[in-house]
């Protein structure tokens, strides 16, 4: 039995790292227009009724073929769930629309593995921005120039009208009190990262992400969930009414 969502995203808030691939990894994406078209869908999923202001953005990289997104929620991971089928929804029709196609768009569901501190998800948000660097789409220099990237939010403190949609988390606004400040030391902290070599890119695609104890204590206790969830759905069958 595969672990639900909710099973994993127990708590009323958290941080994940949500992401997702084109259909057979096809490069849907590579059009700016249509990088555009997805995050007008993602902005609507912001706003829609059903969210109520649960889940922000924190951090987004949208590469030709697959997402990279920063997500908070609070008042429980249903908000999120809503989020994700609505904009990812209206992306598909969108899409299939202007393309004058059918079928999927996305490969398979979200993925939201859940963060667990601060400096987890300052590493998963540094590998969030830096997927066009690792993919060697672009440099260092030139990734304040990515459009469809929050770096050069943070980094440069631009604001337009993809990053205006942007909240900073509370480890970014401890970086100092004022923006240039803040943006200096993440300039220095996203080029440290960089330097200290590459982090094992699986970990950020896992269940968890955290530190080591952390996350072993929540693989048991998920464990333990599903066990019990297993023996509840085998007593019910076991306990049903004959078929007549």
């Amino acid at each position: 039995m595969r672990p639900s969502r909710f099973s994993i995203l127990t708590a009323a808030s958290g941080v994940v790292h949500l992401y997702w691939r084109c259909h057979n990894k096809e490069f849907l994406l590579k059009d700016s227009k249509d990088k555009a078209l997805y995050f007008q869908s993602l902005i609507r999923g912001l706003k829609h009724r059903g969210t109520d202001s649960s889940v922000s953005l924190r951090a987004f990289c949208l590469m030709d073929n697959h997402v990279h997104q920063l997500m908070s929620y609070v008042n429980g991971a249903k908000k999120l769930s809503h989020f994700m089928r609505v904009a990812n929804g209206i992306f598909g029709a969108l899409y299939n629309k202007a393309h004058k196609r059918t079928g999927k768009v996305a490969n398979e569901r979200p993925k939201t593995p859940l963060i667990g501190d601060e400096r987890s998800e300052m590493r998963a948000h540094f590998y969030i921005e830096a997927n066009p660097i690792r993919a060697r789409r672009t440099t260092l220099e030139k990734l304040r120039y990515e459009e469809w990237n929050s770096y050069r939010y943070f980094a440069h403190g631009e604001v337009d009208k993809v990053t205006e949609n942007i909240t900073p988390p509370e480890w970014y606004i401890k970086l100092g009190d004022t923006p240039a400040k803040r943006q200096r030391v993440y300039r220095r902290l996203f080029l440290e990262y960089l330097r200290n070599g590459k982090d094992f890119a699986a970990q950020f695609f896992k269940r968890f992400i955290g530190t080591v104890d952390w996350v072993i204590e929540r693989e048991r206790a998920l464990k333990e969930f599903m066990r019990k969830r297993r023996e509840s759905s085998a007593l019910q069958i076991a306990q049903a009414p004959p078929l007549i």
